[in-house]
């Protein structure tokens, strides 16, 4: 079920900079849909206002846009997180990551 251009999340260093702006692809989200290759929610990593401590997921999907999925902290001082921190949070299964 790999897009074009996304990397399963399993494939990424634990230490690759995840920066804001990185798009996540999580599939077999279990929308109704008739073709599996459409089952998935597009994130992207995002700064939170006012918090430098975190970074957030945000949905990008039609009826679910706007949703966090959940947090992940920063390597600080710097402006990015971890791999390693990406994947605990999201997990391994299904999880593709695009870097543009």
């Amino acid at each position: 079920m790999e897009a074009t251009g996304y990397v399963p999340l399993i494939n990424i260093s634990n230490d690759e900079k995840i920066w804001a702006g990185t798009k996540v692809r999580l599939f077999n989200v279990g929308l109704n849909v008739a073709d599996k290759e459409h089952d998935f929610y597009d994130y992207l990593v995002s700064y939170i206002f006012d918090n430098d401590d975190l970074l957030q997921l945000t949905n990008l999907s039609q009826g679910k846009a706007g949703n966090i999925l959940c947090v992940i902290p920063k390597d600080k001082p710097n402006h990015y997180s971890s791999g390693k921190s990406l994947k605990d949070m999201v997990g391994l299964d299904n999880t593709y990551v695009l870097f543009e």
